[in-house]
């Protein structure tokens, strides 16, 4: 028998009686991502997913930067209101929230550089996320203070960048609002 199986196996020939492989069918439709939704359906969750895809928006005249104020916005200077003038600011945010989903979350950064009266640069980097939600149709989620501003800052001339991100449930972030400010050195 092991012999047998030698000879077939040191064989030159290749087999004549193989048949040929059938042909493979063609691959099945991919599963649709999304249910199939009747017209009705869709027309009733249309407003529902457009606010989805828009996310998190900022909301009402003033909705992101800088108030002058220690804990009431007593005057909004702005997003990048450039130098500011002696006083107590802070960075705020009011942003509208999906009313669909949760685990919406903002991220708020802020990165400044100092500079002392003998000319030494330093750098501080803030960042920290929030846990955002929906509070009705014509109200925002307010974050503030996000941020507190002295100026004249003690330690220096101060240049700072912030940034506001959303992101969506899923952990995609949106576009980050930004925005700028300086202080001047006492």
């Amino acid at each position: 028998m092991l012999l047998l199986l030698m000879m077939l196996a040191c064989t030159n020939q290749a087999p004549t009686d193989c048949p040929s492989c059938p042909e493979c069918p063609d691959k099945a439709p991919a599963a649709a991502s999304a249910a199939q939704l009747a017209d009705w359906e869709a027309q009733l969750l249309s407003p529902a997913i457009d606010e989805l895809r828009l996310g998190v928006q900022t909301f009402g005249e003033q909705p992101f930067g800088v108030c002058e104020g220690k804990r009431e916005c007593d005057s909004y200077v702005g997003a990048t209101p450039g130098l500011l003038k002696p006083g107590s600011f802070f960075v705020r945010a009011e942003v509208k929230v999906p009313s669909v989903g949760e685990g919406w979350k903002a991220t708020f950064a802020v990165k400044c550089t100092s500079t002392d009266a003998r000319g030494n640069h330093s750098e501080q980097d803030h960042e920290k996320t929030y846990d955002i939600k929906y509070t009705g149709k014509e109200r925002a989620y307010r974050l503030q203070p996000l941020w507190k501003i002295q100026s004249p800052h003690p330690g220096g001339a101060r240049s700072c960048d912030y940034s506001l991100t959303p992101i969506r449930p899923d952990g995609q972030a949106g576009e980050a609002w930004t925005g700028h400010y300086e202080t001047p050195a006492p």
